[in-house]
């Protein structure tokens, strides 16, 4: 059986000590490799900038010499049969959902960034035991057994993540036959019991509209940090979870956040790692996986992640819609969508998915995403379906069996619910693989659920006047139908401003050169606050709420 063991012999360096144990049993090449990025995260992270120290040892302590191939790959020549053993140390300096920490109060792992998969026993059965102080405790969403921790194989390895700490606090939650476990690391400053009552809910409303849980046991494991932080990975028998600071949890807005990302990681329990593109089924570690289905991974897990905790009963009608403007707003100041589709910009996310990029050059598969769920959602509705329920067909197809889909599968499910094709198939063209504006589209469907989307000026008069977003006096973003857009570039510093008669006189910083410039008030608003109206309720509410 293959063996991990992980030691930290001096916590503050944040140096984790590693030994993998691999059994010979053919004189032939062995061959290492190193994941290169994640699940959840469709970007290369190159982990193996953070190892250093590896040696190899045969059966007697024989120290084997070892070939790199590529910048994750090795390999080694065994000279006896037996156990052989690959001692190296991993780098745990790096504090969020999907990374290590290692520090003296705790000892933090998510395996895929520091554990080698073994060529040709992939499929082999893997057991793994961490060395922490006697009065930590641990968690983890591997497999227990007889006081042990194991994978079934190195997918599952992959998949899972580890805690050990010196305070955990520890909450349970059953939930038909599935024991839901919560650990909270750090201080609490809210109401466990409430929290607890809250989590309950949207757990039981998303498992009623599935029908089943994929797995029989699943950890919400929460780093509560003391700084800024907010970040959640999702797993098959878990998720973990960073949220900082912990104090302002005290805010029910930041609760919020907090509530929004558990619902979130949730529904990804069904969707992605169960409900999987072709292309990542399974996960190939070693090299880009390129997919076009972003808006179904993450704009769908959006979507209903922040209406099941309105169908919960967490969210009032109020928050939900506070909820939904803040997606509006993200989105309005991006015009990505003018020059990438959704699909591109799902498979560029190996390019620069997770990062600013250039100006308006994609669109976001989580919040534009978001916006196609709901008009999908809307549309549905009115053909007596509904997202979820297509989800629901996703679920029992391609999920439960394990099988990949394609994106012509999915869309042909949804159409299966509609006696209007042409109506959805027009939809796809303009705005999953085309660079139609969705905005107008989700005014009409928000106006068929009873709402109104108004909008008003933000408060800094640069940007909803005269279209400029500044930070820290740095111009970082334009609207390109502004006076500005001709005369100002992003980098530029405002020295000084002031507004006379509606001209906005500038002095500009350009990159060590000064330069004055006037502008003249737009006639309408430019980058503006959108605000949703509860006008009057419709019955197409009601099912839209109710599921």
């Amino acid at each position: 059986m293959i063996k991990y063991q992980f030691q930290v012999n001096n916590p503050l360096s944040q140096f984790i000590q590693i030994t993998l144990n691999i059994p010979v049993k053919h004189l032939s090449l062995v061959r290492l490799r190193l994941p290169a990025w994640r699940a959840g995260r469709y970007q290369l992270a190159n982990y193996v900038r953070n190892i250093r120290n590896l040696n190899i040892l045969s059966p007697i302590g024989k120290v084997i010499p070892y070939t790199k191939l590529s910048k994750d790959s090795w390999e080694f020549e065994p000279d006896h049969v037996g156990d052989y053993r690959v001692v190296y140390e991993y780098y745990c300096g790096k504090m969020d959902a999907g990374s290590c920490w290692v520090d003296e109060y705790q000892i933090y792992l998510n395996f895929v960034n520091c554990c080698f998969e073994v060529e040709g026993q992939s499929e082999e059965k893997i057991q793994v035991s961490v060395n922490h102080p006697s009065h930590f405790q641990a968690c983890t969403t591997l497999i227990k057994e007889n006081h042990g921790f194991f994978a079934s194989n190195f997918q599952q390895l992959a998949d899972s993540s580890f805690l050990a700490s010196i305070s955990l606090t520890y909450e349970t939650i059953e939930v038909g036959e599935v024991n839901f476990h919560l650990w909270f690391n750090g201080d609490i400053h809210f109401d466990l019991a409430e929290f607890r009552f809250n989590i309950k809910n949207f757990i039981e409303k998303q498992i009623d509209a599935f029908g089943e849980f994929p797995v029989a046991e699943y950890h919400f494991i929460y780093q509560l940090l003391p700084y800024p932080h907010y970040h959640g990975v999702e797993h098959q028998h878990g998720t973990v979870i960073t949220f900082g600071p912990a104090e302002s949890l005290s805010d029910r807005s930041q609760m919020n956040e907090l509530m929004g990302v558990s619902c979130h990681e949730l529904y990804h329990a069904w969707n992605v790692c169960q409900i999987r593109p072709t292309e990542i089924m399974p996960y190939d570690f070693a090299k880009e996986a390129y997919h076009k289905a972003g808006w179904i991974v993450e704009g769908i897990t959006t979507y209903m992640g922040d209406l099941f905790l309105l169908r919960s009963g967490y969210f009032s009608l109020r928050e939900y819609c506070e909820t939904f403007e803040k997606t509006l707003n993200r989105e309005s100041v991006n015009f990505g969508w003018q020059n990438q589709s959704i699909l591109d910009s799902s498979f560029d996310l190996w390019v620069d998915g997770y990062e600013a990029g250039i100006p308006d050059k994609k669109v976001s598969i989580y919040t534009h995403g978001a916006l196609i769920a709901f008009c999908l959602d809307s549309m549905l509705l009115d053909e007596k379906s509904s997202l979820h329920q297509v989800m629901k067909f996703l679920w029992k197809r391609f999920g439960k069996p394990k099988i990949g889909y394609t994106l012509e599968e999915v869309w042909e499910v949804i159409l299966s619910q509609t006696e209007h094709p042409i109506y959805f198939n027009q939809f796809y063209s303009n705005y999953i693989s085309g660079k139609e504006n969705i905005f107008p589209v989700v005014e009409k469907h928000l106006a068929s659920l009873g709402f109104d989307l108004d909008s008003k000026s933000r408060e800094d008069q640069l940007s909803s006047d005269y279209g400029i977003l500044i930070q820290n006096e740095k111009i970082i973003k334009i609207h390109p139908n502004s006076e500005a857009f001709d005369k100002l570039m992003v980098g530029d510093v405002i020295l000084a401003h002031t507004v006379k008669d509606t001209l906005l006189h500038l002095s500009i910083d350009r990159f060590g050169r000064k330069t004055e410039v006037k502008l003249a008030k737009h006639l309408s608003l430019l980058f503006k606050n959108h605000l949703l109206a509860d006008k009057k309720p419709t019955t197409k509410r009601a099912l839209w709420n109710n599921g």
